[in-house]
């Protein structure tokens, strides 16, 4: 591999092993070179040199299988690493030329930087084996650590500028990596010591090894990473970014009269500007864009209740989203549907962490103005404290306002308790309506023994419309032990993981007097085998006990007429499950989950029983052509007779050309069947009238297709090009009979302008 050689009359510095988590004093150079991935410049012979990995998954306190040694040092404007990964099978590394943010199926390191040194946040910069990138933030305290494969919770939304080259060697890869300041916060210009750890990731063994010595008997993965100091005076300064943009849209859909009609050029200018310090950022955005590139993948939605979770991809609010996170998601910004403008602050300052955000929507989407703003204090090594208010207040006097503090503390490295208590305050003009949540929870991440046990109550009229809260009117509790077994180095069996669950359900008022409303038991065990082979395999009890009120519009024929409809008491059932993954191969990878056990049918009041198969595979031909495909099939049939209820089926497959790092070519399909029987009684199959209409059979068949071509060639600089188009028949078998309902054409072009 391609390194420097020592100076004349020097030798190079000795390699500093992760062992015991040391903090190393990194050399600063004042020049800079060329990012090209060869490490022959004279400079890296003075660098610190990082070595002695560990492996971290699926076995802890391991050596690492495979050597990796990372070299750093710093220039008054940026952080240079050079990283060596030796690997003896070079020709079965997986290193494409993958889109950014698209390597989770890539050979990879990534840097973690804690740049304010509190544990609790880090930047995170990740290549592959040919430079390709992949970044964002890290975050402790947003996850269940008692789950084996739970951790720090990553955000790969934002998008910072870096440089990084590299190439596939015959001992493995080498990479170059230059982080400037500009795109890093931290705490002022004065002498700086960084946490600092490094993952690699190789994939056809499932391996991940880490710089120091990471163990997962402990409740965070950033507390146990070395350091770096010698920092100071870099040179960043205030970054200003404002970037204009201009999008175009061009809509069609059918008519009334079954024609079809295209709506005039729809051309929306607007602007970006962010004014950064060390430690805070100020955002700013008039008629700012949302718009998405790619739907939202679909999901079965024939038997839920409550709304599903999509995530936020709008660029706007992905800058500092992390801060704003907070237990039982009271913070959900795609609650803000149609902007006109909006502003943000976000950073740290001393052991604070602040946030606050304000948009005002447009007033076709229904005027709407939304402040929403949490603070977080550290308390300790690695505890929090925090607040979060959110405000929706609509034209007139309606709003919705909400109010709660929260609390992790961590003790004796792998327990926290967690607390949350507040309430929501929701008026319509007349009458203000209001409710309390409150949440505890223990966790305990032990190597062979975890756990974690919560509880949480929501009020009957808690409602959060700048959250996620999907359901009300409970208590739930819930408890996840795990046991995991670990097989001797070199083992076919390299992991086994059991976890044993049980969760009930109450509603609020009943909490400790009724019986639960819906609970579960379950068994879950997930096996490793050597060659990054994964088997699950798991049997779930579940109940469910359906409530008169709920059917309360609903009635029957009966001989004297209309009579109102009784549901059963209730569901119950044992549904077992099975999953297979394959490693990830240089070319391929797949996975295989299928189900099959008792459900309610809400619709119904009914007993039913459904089989589920979710299957998934990824091709990578070549280095440039990605092709992803899944499939998920679900059908579910009444106990009552063994008629089908409902089908769904849903096919996607997208595939990408990655023409160069900066320019790739994707188009997305997926035909999506479904078809729903009328409704009829659980015990006699009479129809179900709703409010005195039927409900009738419904037999559809969708199918969605986008095009993009995207040139991007530095974060915030990006020239879009897409069509999409929905087609449907009124029904499901009519794959070749589709007509189009809708379609539209967009352009969007900014640049980003960066001092």
């Amino acid at each position: 591999m391609q390194l420097a050689s020592a100076t004349s009359g020097g030798t190079s510095p000795p390699v500093v092993s992760g062992q015991g988590s040391p903090t190393v004093t990194i050399p600063r150079v004042e020049e800079t070179v060329e990012v090209d991935g060869r490490l022959d410049e004279a400079v890296w012979s003075r660098a610190a040199r990082l070595g002695g990995f560990s492996q971290y998954r699926p076995v802890d306190g391991r050596p690492a299988e495979q050597p990796t040694e990372v070299l750093v040092w710093y220039s008054p404007s940026a952080l240079h690493f050079g990283i060596v990964a030796h690997d003896d099978d070079p020709s079965s590394l997986r290193a494409t030329l993958a889109d950014r943010d698209n390597l989770d199926q890539e050979d990879t390191v990534t840097i973690f930087l804690d740049t304010f040194s509190d544990q609790r946040r880090a930047f995170f910069f990740t290549v592959n084996a040919l430079g390709v990138q992949q970044d964002g933030v890290q975050s402790e305290g947003s996850f269940n650590a008692g789950m084996i494969r739970g951790g720090p919770q990553a955000d790969k939304n934002p998008d910072y500028l870096f440089d990084s080259k590299g190439h596939v060697t015959g001992e493995g890869y080498v990479v170059e990596v230059r982080i400037p300041f500009k795109s890093l916060r931290y705490p002022g210009n004065g002498p700086q010591r960084w946490g600092l750890n490094v993952l690699r990731k190789v994939q056809r063994t499932g391996y991940e090894d880490t710089w120091t010595d990471v163990r997962r008997a402990n409740s965070s993965f950033l507390a146990q990473s070395g350091g770096i100091d010698g920092l100071h005076d870099m040179k960043r300064g205030i970054v200003t970014e404002i970037q204009p943009f201009v999008t175009t849209a061009i809509n069609g859909a059918e008519g009334a009269d079954g024609g079809f009609t295209r709506e005039s050029a729809d051309v929306e200018p607007g602007v970006n500007l962010r004014l950064a310090s060390t430690n805070l950022s100020f955002d700013f955005t008039v008629n700012p864009d949302f718009s998405q590139v790619e739907s939202d993948a679909a999901q079965v939605t024939v038997n839920e209740r409550f709304a599903l979770f999509y995530p936020e991809k709008r660029p706007f609010f992905l800058e500092g989203i992390e801060l704003f996170t907070t237990p039982n998601q009271l913070v959900y910004t795609r609650q803000i549907a149609n902007p006109i403008g909006g502003a943000k602050l976000s950073g740290k300052m001393g052991p604070l962490n602040v946030a606050y955000l304000a948009a005002k929507e447009k007033d076709e989407s229904g005027g709407a103005l939304f402040n929403i703003a949490r603070v977080r204090g550290d308390l300790g090594a690695g505890s929090t404290v925090g607040v979060t208010v959110t405000d929706k207040s609509e034209p007139g006097s309606a709003f919705s306002r909400v109010l709660a503090a929260d609390t992790r503390l961590l003790f004796r490295r792998m327990y926290f308790v967690q607390l949350q208590g507040g309430g929501s305050w929701t008026g319509d003009g007349t009458d203000t309506r209001t409710s309390p949540l409150w949440m505890i929870e223990l966790d305990r991440t032990g190597r062979a023994f975890g756990f974690n046990y919560k509880i949480t109550g929501i009020g009957p009229d808690f409602e959060a419309r700048s959250g996620y809260v999907p359901r009300n009117d409970n208590v739930e509790a819930r408890a996840f032990n795990r046991f995991s077994w670990y097989g001797e180095r070199g083992a076919a069996l390299e992991t086994v993981t059991t976890f044993v669950n049980f969760d009930r359900l109450w509603r609020y008022d009943a909490f400790g007097r009724d019986a639960a409303l819906e609970g579960y038991e379950q068994v879950n065990a997930q096996t490793q085998w050597r060659g990054g082979w994964n088997a699950t395999g798991s049997l779930r009890r579940a109940f469910v006990r359906f409530e008169a009120e709920d059917y309360a519009d609903y009635t029957v024929a009966g001989e004297a007429g209309p009579a109102p409809y009784q549901p059963l008491d209730d569901v119950r059932g044992v549904t077992p499950s099975v999953g297979f993954r394959t490693p990830v191969f240089r070319v391929f990878y797949g996975q295989l989950d299928v189900e099959r056990g008792p459900l309610p049918i809400f619709a119904e009041g009914a007993a039913g029983r459904e089989t589920r198969t979710t299957a998934s595979a990824n091709v990578r031909p070549t280095g440039s052509i990605r092709v992803e495909t899944s499939y998920t099939y679900s059908r579910i049939t009444r106990d009552r007779d063994d008629s089908e209820f409902a089908r769904t089926a849903i096919s996607r497959l997208k595939v990408e050309y990655q023409a160069a790092r900066a320019l790739f070519f994707r188009v997305v399909g997926e035909y999506r069947a479904e078809r729903q029987a009328a409704l009829v009684g659980a015990l006699d199959g009479q129809p179900l009238y709703i409010d005195g209409a039927p409900r009738p059979a419904e037999d559809t068949g969708t199918f969605r297709v986008d095009f993009l071509t995207s040139y991007r060639p530095t974060p915030g600089t990006i020239a879009f090009f897409g069509y999409g188009s929905s087609l449907a028949a009124d029904h499901l078998a009519a794959a070749t009979g589709l007509e189009r309902v809708s379609d539209g054409f967009f352009v969007k072009l900014a640049y980003q302008f960066r001092r």
